[in-house]
């Protein structure tokens, strides 16, 4: 499998690989509650200029995290198909 095809596949499925990677167990879900909550303290108690300032700071983790997930999964696809020839 070529890079572009494994890069392709990933592009194709990325929801499902990152659903399946985190899983909607009992922690995962309790983690999200609890960061919800620590959110909605935080946005009570500061101004809207640093609410939307975390709220920016938020999306570059996020999306930073994506790019790890990305980056683990493409390794692991070139790692099966060095493997698997």
């Amino acid at each position: 499998m070529s890079k572009q095809r494994i890069e392709d596949c990933y592009f194709e499925h990325n929801s499902t690989i990152f659903s399946e990677m985190l899983g909607e167990d009992q922690e995962y879900l309790r983690l999200k509650k609890a960061k919800r909550a620590a959110e909605e303290t935080l946005q009570s108690v500061i101004s809207k200029e640093a609410w939307n300032q975390y709220l920016a700071l938020d999306e570059i983790c996020n999306e930073l995290e994506c790019a790890r997930y990305k980056a683990m999964y493409l390794a692991g696809a070139a790692d099966y198909e060095k493997i698997s020839k």
